[in-house]
């Protein structure tokens, strides 16, 4: 509107030159006289067509036929104004003591190209001479000092195109009116028309309009409305260059005219995501072409947001910074089991195959806080809350500051990465949490009582649910401390061979729940499911399939008879088929296995008993033999001792006693010989 009103007022201003001379000259001259004062101001040439008609009393005015005004040089679109006509009127005495004073002035069915060069500039930037103004009147950037009774376009066509970023918008079935008691006084304007076949209405109001001719900033509000939806504005602002600071209140009512506005059809955005949606607030839009907004208060829905955002023009992208908080927030229709209306719907098996379109994560970078009192999601309750999320580069990073919900807390990142495709990771920690409320919620499941934490971490690739369930990886863990199993009487289910077993008013105590799990190409596999109870335990192992949800997995129950772990109940449970429809069937041919591991090893432990018997037994005979003959041979030892008149010394065996005799009686002999005692 702004690029519309100065076109309009230079043009107007150069004809009331014109009809300035109407006093001095013949009708058929003032075509001409128009023209070339036009062209000496702006450089552009101007031509009026038909029959112009004046007239003095009561009304100095004039009425042209067509008229039409030349583009830019180095545009090739053609006219940058065509209409069928002009009339003006002035007030005649006001003229005659040197002031313009306009008292109406109306375009009839106006055609307008605005439009901006690859290199900037812009067609309605025009030159100004200067003497064609000079009719005695004090000027505005060359602009006469002047009045309006009254300005009216009717019927217009406003074409605008930017080449240097290859848009164009038009506006069709466009009327105006300017009101303009006093030059330096306060200006009214209105503006209705159709774009893309939206019905756009505005109002405008400023204090000083030689100010906000200039382009400098004065004080000015205004209200715009499309379709159903409106934003107003009320404080200061200027052109030259474009600065705005004060309050705004948008209701945007209606999404479908606001997208429609600018060709693009309304997202189908869930309750509470601001399928209608009211802003208010303090904004300011500076020279540096940096937006605020302070005090802002943002209700999307039944949801209502306060706080305050910054946006810059620095780099490749807009960049958001915004600190947010709220009170109760409901996003429950975002649970897939959930209607518009907060009615259960039956869900369809399996993952949806729907693209998932992540573009809009380039329109901008952002880095947001959110701290909330509670949020509902639908099937899971959080409480007190703080959300960090950053985008850089269609790559945005959720920080779980802290998340309070089932009497725990929640921990970690999860990350949404749309830079050359799609995929979602996360590594998260929930610490605390009640599982009776929990799963009560997720899976209408009251019986398990216990506090549990969980540990997370996965990464999954696709462009769709489907593909990113198939694809998932990555690890896990959790564990319960002692808790119960409320009206399941584990022992029974065992006896009577059923899993589904459960006995009135039972209960099964347990002292832990534990198991760790990891992730590949969409299956979880686990091997350690550990369930411990006073008089009972499972075991359990098997995979889960995340993508194609189904099941293959094996328990195996044990119902202790005694203390030590002997005696018990062991009944293993195999469970397959689908998520949505499990089946559970006893493992019987383990169970075989399972009976006749236990006779083969009471078998090997009789054997080995008999075995050990049978070897001390021969260890005694062995004995007793090694005995005897120990004695038989110190018996023996004892008659060659007397035989051979020997003693046996320590160390001596009866061989060298005997050898030692015959040398000492050997030498004995020898001395004797040689005459010798």
């Amino acid at each position: 509107m702004r690029l519309l009103l100065r076109f309009i007022l230079v043009l107007v201003a150069l004809v009331v030159v014109a009809v300035a001379a109407l006093l001095l000259m013949p009708g058929d001259k003032i075509a001409q006289f128009a023209e070339e004062q036009f062209e000496e101001a702006t450089g552009r040439a101007i031509t009026i067509g038909g029959d112009v008609r004046t007239s003095i009393y009561p009304v100095l005015g004039v009425n042209t036929g067509t008229i039409t005004i030349a583009n830019a040089s180095w545009s090739d679109a053609g006219p940058m104004l065509q209409a069928d006509g002009m009339s003006i009127g002035v007030d005649l005495m006001a003229l005659l003591n040197g002031d313009v004073k306009i008292k109406k002035v109306e375009v009839i069915a106006p055609k307008i190209l605005l439009e901006v060069a690859k290199d900037g500039r812009a067609n309605w930037d025009m030159a100004s001479g200067g003497s064609a103004a000079s009719s005695g009147a004090a000027e505005v950037g060359g602009i006469p000092v002047f009045s309006l009774g009254r300005g009216v376009v009717r019927g217009a066509k406003l074409t605008f195109i930017d080449h240097t970023l290859g848009e164009k918008f038009v506006l069709n079935d466009m009327d105006g009116e300017l009101r303009l008691p006093a030059f330096t006084g306060p200006a009214d304007m209105s503006l209705s028309a159709r774009l893309n076949g939206q019905a756009i209405t505005a109002t405008g109001v400023v204090a000083a309009f030689d100010t906000f001719l200039s382009g400098a900033v004065g004080k000015v509000s205004t209200a715009v409305k499309i379709g159903g939806s409106t934003v107003e504005f009320d404080g200061k602002g200027g052109f030259s260059p474009l600065a705005v600071d004060g309050n705004v209140t948008a209701d945007l009512a209606d999404m479908g005219a606001l997208f429609g506005a600018i060709n693009m059809a309304a997202p189908d955005l869930p309750k509470g995501m601001g399928r209608v949606a009211h802003v208010t607030g303090k904004i300011t839009y500076t020279t540096k072409g940096t937006a605020h907004l302070r005090d802002g208060v943002i209700t999307l829905d039944q949801n209502v947001f306060s706080g305050g955002a910054d946006v810059f023009m620095d780099g490749e992208r807009p960049r958001l910074k915004a600190n947010m908080s709220a009170n109760a927030l409901d996003f429950s229709v975002l649970a897939a089991s959930v209607d518009d209306s907060g009615q259960s719907v039956e869900t369809a098996q399996g993952w949806s195959t729907d693209v998932i379109d992540v573009s809009g994560l380039g329109a901008l970078d952002a880095d947001v806080t959110l701290v909330a009192k509670s949020i509902n999601l639908g099937t899971v309750q959080l409480g007190q809350s703080s959300v960090n999320a950053k985008l850089d580069r269609s790559r945005v990073v959720f920080s779980l500051n802290k998340v309070e919900t089932y009497k725990g807390t929640i921990k970690g990142k999860f990350v949404v990465n749309g830079r050359g495709g799609l995929s979602v990771g996360g590594d998260l920690t929930a610490s605390g949490l009640a599982m009776s409320p929990l799963l009560r919620d997720l899976a209408d499941y009251e019986r398990l009582v216990g506090v549990g934490d969980m540990h997370l971490k996965f990464l999954g690739v696709g462009n769709t649910m489907d593909a990113i369930m198939h694809s998932l990886s990555g690890d896990g863990s959790f564990k319960l401390g002692q808790g119960e199993i409320l009206g399941l009487d584990l022992v029974g289910m065992l006896r009577n061979l059923d899993a589904s077993y459960r006995g009135d008013g039972q209960k099964t105590v347990f002292n832990s729940i534990g198991a760790s799990f990891t992730m590949k190409d969409g299956v979880l596999h686990n091997e350690d499911l550990a369930f411990v109870a006073p008089l009972a335990k499972a075991l359990g192992a098997g995979d889960i399939g995340i993508g194609t949800q189904t099941l293959k997995y094996r328990v195996n129950p044990v119902a202790l008879a005694a203390a030590d772990g002997t005696g018990g109940i062991s009944v293993p449970v195999l469970i397959s088929g689908t998520w949505a429809d499990p089946k559970f069937r006893p493992d019987l041919q383990a169970l075989i296995d399972q009976n006749l591991a236990e006779e083969k090893a009471a078998l090997e432990a009789k054997i080995a008993a008999e075995k050990a018997a049978a070897e001390a037994r021969l260890q005694a005979e062995k004995a007793k033999i090694e005995a005897r003959l120990a004695a038989e041979k110190a018996k023996a030892l004892q008659r060659a001792q007397e035989v051979l008149d020997v003693e046996v010394e320590d160390g001596e065996t009866l061989e060298d006693a005997a050898q030692r005799k015959v040398e000492e009686e050997a030498k004995r002999g020898l001395l004797k010989l040689l005459g010798s005692d």
